[in-house]
């Protein structure tokens, strides 16, 4: 059987990214074929290491193994003047202080470079997998960086969110953050989870796996844990906002 990989919201956590990627490596040993994966924004944005993950998908990208799209807080980068000097845009934009300051970080550490492969990013993902159109949004499709997909909801709120792209089998979103994977009369909602931006302390960063053909759909967790203190430590080293650290452990403020 034939798998894609469903990812989202790693917000610039490249020790959780790769240990997503790990586990898809060891999903391949065990025998899943999995032909190739997406990610559905918010690569960047919070944890101090945008260059690094930036880096890490251009190689795949350049492999033709991933497809990437942008989420909002690449889309607050993606925003800013290509010939500005600086990020002070960001202080206009309806965030906390702390958010702000974590994309002042990531948007100085990317570099002009890293701010324009953000900015060659889709904005939507469209696809087949199998015989399966596919359409892939961060918020949703009527919304796609402000909108936001609740977790837990009756069959016909999926359907009301389905419809606008109903033609599609699959609807993948990445604003929930927690695991949804809703069958509806037009075709079926799946968000992947979190890999960077674990929703809350009981939530394991997760990803989906979606078979080609019968689209039944699982969800994987990863463990970073041991990892999450070499996050706080550089999160403390690089003097970003403390309230990242209760992000990291916490899934919120």
């Amino acid at each position: 059987m034939v798998y894609v990989a469903v990812l989202a919201n790693i917000n610039g956590n490249l020790p959780a990214l790769a240990k997503a990627l790990e586990k898809i490596e060891e999903l391949k040993e065990e025998g899943y074929e999995i032909e190739k994966y997406y990610i559905l924004g918010n690569i960047v944005g919070l944890f101090p290491y945008p260059k690094e993950v930036l880096d890490t998908l251009d190689d795949l990208i350049r492999n033709n193994v991933v497809k990437v799209i942008r989420g909002e807080f690449d889309q607050a980068i993606a925003a800013s003047d290509p010939h500005a000097e600086g990020p002070d845009y960001i202080d206009r934009l309806n965030y906390p202080d702390y958010i702000k300051k974590a994309l002042k970080y990531t948007w100085e550490k990317l570099d002009h470079d890293g701010r324009e492969f953000i900015r060659d990013l889709p904005i939507y993902l469209v696809d087949k997998i199998g015989k399966n159109d596919i359409f892939g949004v961060y918020g949703s499709p009527l919304n796609p960086f402000e909108g936001q997909v609740l977790p837990d909801q009756p069959t016909s709120y999926y359907e009301a969110i389905m419809r606008p792209v109903k033609e599609y089998e699959i609807l993948f979103v990445a604003s929930p953050k927690y695991p949804v994977n809703a069958m509806t009369r037009c075709g079926r909602v799946i968000c992947p989870g979190s890999i960077g931006y674990p929703p809350g302390k009981n939530h394991k960063a997760t990803f989906a796996l979606v078979d080609v053909d019968t689209l039944h759909t699982k969800f994987i967790e990863v463990d970073y844990d041991d990892e999450k203190k070499f996050i706080e430590e550089k999160i403390r080293s690089e003097g970003l906002p403390e309230e990242l650290v209760k992000i990291l452990y916490h899934g919120k403020v």
